[in-house]
């Protein structure tokens, strides 16, 4: 390789130097500041020493594709001149500059060359790379203008592979050749450069001297792979530093675990391969390159495995508790000739000590999953160690400043956790949620591992303690922001607290009754806000036996609060019982906010005009504060509403829909303002004015259509359904129930985000819909299948018409039965 035939490494002028490869002027050896558009002008105006760059050159070659005016042209020739002299520079009037200096190309020395050195130590072919071509496309395109580039990823996601595939299918393109150095061996960093010069067939005068490897590959058009990092990764960053600034064609592509953090550096980070949620059909799973790449192992194991539908969802399942991860499914599919797919499944829990090889070979860090998270646990500092063992706790993801409340202790101060989880993250233990909202989480096997670390420590029971109590705190924030903030941002900010809570009250459950019973009463928006009243009403039945009398009454008003919400829908005697309970507690320990809450949950649980409502309405209506939350005012409204719509005075209702709709809109409490505009329609309905039920419900509809589905959709359907079936309009009643049909099961689902509420709601027919004002009347085919509206009291006689003559989509053969069902809940 001559170096006359190289081109310049850098142009000198006076006692300046311009290094446009590292992006830098020096004088004396200095840096002088410029920016990074005044450099580039500088690089044409170099380039062409001595001759006429026109304006409109430079401004295609600086701002190519933009439009920008000749000033900012001017600013830069400006600076140039105040930072390499004002006669450097000479303009040539109305046409453009010339760069005066004389201008002297730097080009490499002659490195020594490796005689009869190899030019690839790389195997001539290797296995097939599953389920990773968009990364080695996007990489090799990436490092042609990144010549130092780190592949992050956690232990056993695939770095290694796609790193050997990706040098395997650039060694043609470099004409030096291609190298990987694996550095995992080695303990130190003066073994990193002597281990290149050996795979290089480099003789060295100072074998560890970085520069002198730096002189020896200034002229080489190179690919060197530094592979494993993790454990040398400052002694790797200095030389990749060194190499990267006296080297003009060498481009580094290095593995580990952490990046190097260093200016030049370019960090692409290795996701775990994708993987299936539990809501895609099982057919579609061999799409997922987790569960490709499962499946070909598996074959390439010997087993024989028939892929019907339910083997394809428990490989895909298996791959969603394996994290994605390459390592883990790889090892997972060895298993399956000997266990098979369930047995595997089965013992997935004992994944740390199952996967791994047979006793015949030797368990190293990339065939066994314990020894690879036990290398990465190795490579951390004492305090990353603690805090990554704490956060085990966490079932779901977690803010930064929750974290910081379960972990830190008298050795590690709350301020320094966060700090210590985005080192952690930096080493792809602890991953960004996918939301993209700030939250962390531990993948599953992980938390596996870091509650082994947890309980070798003996911190599990004290470290669960404090994580309940953090929870507890959390659910507090939840229950009192729910009736101050806008229903999406409190969906947003605390539904993702719902498998934290329920951890927490796991625990607290075994350990802790009355911390178990504060996160209960304090979570029921959560466990409403997601369709799981039938798990809320479990663990309230737990709860109950377990009250003691002598908890203080906000704990014990908030629980029964709670329970008077979860029950009802299904059991509104025992949902009175319990609000009466809450109302006579708040009042005891002088709380009027939640002892009017209490008077209206136990209103509206009666369900008709009885008088024991009217008096507990009273009673609520007698210390109600125009200055409370909207939410809170508006259910008052509309329970005080279902007493009038109960009772047939349906005018009185009319306006208390009315109040409830202003107080809202003038709140901006947009779930509040659908709910009265429901009920407003519900009432005209029950009154009999269909004109008026049929304007609202059609603008309702019209609002709601193209939204996330919904029960106010539902509800906005069925009411509208019922108005033309009372019109005589079976057709248009029809299109309604249908449009019905198809809307509630994705409602269903969004509310609880499971698949399985899906399926079950799919499943069962005909679909639910939502209360409606006045006394609707509902069928249901004998068994369990759920409820179907059909409308007021004039229209029972007629249920069975209907559903004989094909209006409403019945199951043939079954006969219909009747029901009272109550208003819109407030």
């Amino acid at each position: 390789m001559n170096p006359s035939d190289l081109p310049a490494r850098a142009w000198r002028f006076g006692d300046f130097e311009l290094q446009p490869t590292e992006g830098r002027l020096l004088r004396g050896g200095e840096p002088v500041p410029l920016t990074g558009r005044a450099l580039a002008v500088l690089k044409l105006l170099v380039q062409r020493a001595g001759s006429l760059v026109t304006r409109d050159e430079l401004l295609d070659a600086v701002w190519a594709g933009r439009v920008v005016e000749d000033n900012n042209l001017a600013v830069q020739i400006a600076m140039l001149r105040k930072r390499i002299g004002g006669d450097a520079i000479a303009t040539v009037a109305g046409r453009g500059y010339r760069f005066v200096p004389a201008v002297q190309p730097v080009r490499p020395a002659a490195a020594p060359q490796p005689a009869a050195g190899p030019r690839s130590n790389l195997p001539a072919r290797l296995p097939a790379l599953v389920g990773r071509d968009d990364e080695l496309a996007a990489l090799d395109a990436l490092i042609d203008t990144q010549a130092l580039l780190t592949l992050c990823g956690a232990a056993g996601v695939g770095k290694t592979r796609l790193a050997r595939a990706l040098a395997l299918r650039r060694r043609g393109r470099h004409a030096d050749g291609v190298f990987r150095i694996e550095l995992a061996p080695l303990t130190e960093g003066a073994q990193i450069v002597p281990a290149i010069a050996q795979a290089l067939g480099l003789a060295l005068r100072d074998a560890a001297d970085a520069a002198a490897l730096a002189r020896a590959l200034a002229p080489a058009s190179m690919l060197l792979v530094l592979d494993n990092a993790e454990h040398l990764v400052e002694d790797v960053a200095k030389l990749a530093e060194v190499l990267h600034e006296r080297t003009q064609g060498l481009s580094l592509l290095i593995t580990s675990q952490v990046p190097l953090r260093r200016p030049a550096e370019h960090v692409w980070r290795l996701a775990p391969l994708a993987t299936p949620d539990a809501a895609a059909p099982a057919a579609d799973a061999l799409g997922f390159a987790a569960v490709r790449l499962f499946a070909e192992r598996i074959a390439g194991a010997g087993a024989q495995v028939e892929w019907t539908e339910a083997a394809l969802a428990d490989a895909a399942e298996l791959c969603r508790r394996l994290d994605g991860n390459a390592l883990a499914i790889e090892l997972a599919a060895a298993r399956v000739p000997s266990l098979g797919l369930g047995g595997l499944a089965h013992r997935l829990d004992q994944r740390l000590t199952l996967l791994s090889p047979g006793a015949q070979r030797a368990v190293t860090r990339v065939n066994a999953l314990h020894a690879a998270l036990d290398w990465s646990h190795g490579l951390l500092s004492p305090d990353e160690q603690v805090v990554l063992r704490r956060l085990d706790v966490f079932a779901g993801s977690f803010e930064l400043d929750v974290a910081a409340l379960c972990v830190a202790d008298e050795r590690i101060r709350p301020e320094s956790v966060a700090p210590l989880v985005l080192d952690l993250a930096d080493r792809s233990l602890v991953s960004p949620d996918t939301a993209g909202d700030g939250r962390h989480r531990l993948a599953e096997t992980t938390r596996l591992y870091a509650l082994g670390c947890l309980d070798a420590a003996g911190e599990a029971r004290a470290v669960l303690h404090c994580f309940a109590k953090t929870l507890l705190l959390v659910a507090d924030d939840a229950y009192d922001a729910y009736w101050r903030l806008p229903p999406a941002t409190w969906d947003a900010r605390y539904a993702p607290e719902l498998d934290n809570v329920r951890a927490a009250l796991s625990w607290a459950l075994q350990h802790d009754a009355r911390l178990a019973t504060a996160l209960f009463g304090s979570a029921w928006p959560l466990w409403n806000g997601f369709a799981l009243g039938h798990e809320a009403r479990e663990l309230a039945e737990r709860l109950i036996p377990r009250l003691r009398s002598d908890w203080p009454a906000p704990l014990l008003a908030r629980f029964w609060e709670a329970v008077s919400h979860h029950f009802s829908s299904t059991f509104p005697q025992r949902a009175r019982a319990a609000a009466q309970t809450a109302a006579e507690l708040y009042e005891g320990a002088g709380a009027e906010l939640g002892r009017y809450q209490a008077l209206v949950q136990y209103t509206y649980n009666w369900r008709v005009d009885a008088p024991e409502a009217r008096a507990a309405m009273a009673q609520a209506l007698a210390i109600e504060q125009p200055g409370w939350p909207a939410p809170v005012l508006e259910r008052g409204r509309t329970a005080q509403a279902m007493l009038e719509t109960s009772s047939g005075r349906h005018a009185a209702a009319h306006t208390l829909f009315l109040d409830a709709l202003a107080l809202c809109q003038r709140a901006g409490y947009e779930r509040g303002v659908l709910r009265a505009e429901l009920n407003l329609a519900d009432n005209a309905l029950a009154a009999g004015d269909l004109d008026e039920a049929l304007q609202r419900g059609q603008l309702l509809c019209d609002r709601l259509h193209g939204q996330v589905p919904s029960c106010e959709q539902v509800t906005a359907l069925g009411n509208l359904a019922l108005a033309w079936l009372q019109r005589g309009e079976l057709a248009a009643a029809r299109e309604r129930l249908g449009r019905v049909h198809t809307t509630e099961p994705r409602c269903v689902a969004t509310r609880t985000g499971r698949a399985q509420g899906a399926k079950r709601s799919r499943g069962a027919a005909p679909a639910r819909l939502c209360n409606a004002a006045g006394g609707w009347f509902w069928w249901q085919p004998f068994g369990n299948g759920p409820s179907r509206a059909l409308g007021g009291v004039a229209q029972l006689a007629q249920a069975p018409a209907w559903a004989a003559s094909g209006a409403l989509p019945c199951i043939p053969g079954q006969p219909v039965r009747t029901g009272l069902r109550s208003v819109n809940t407030p």
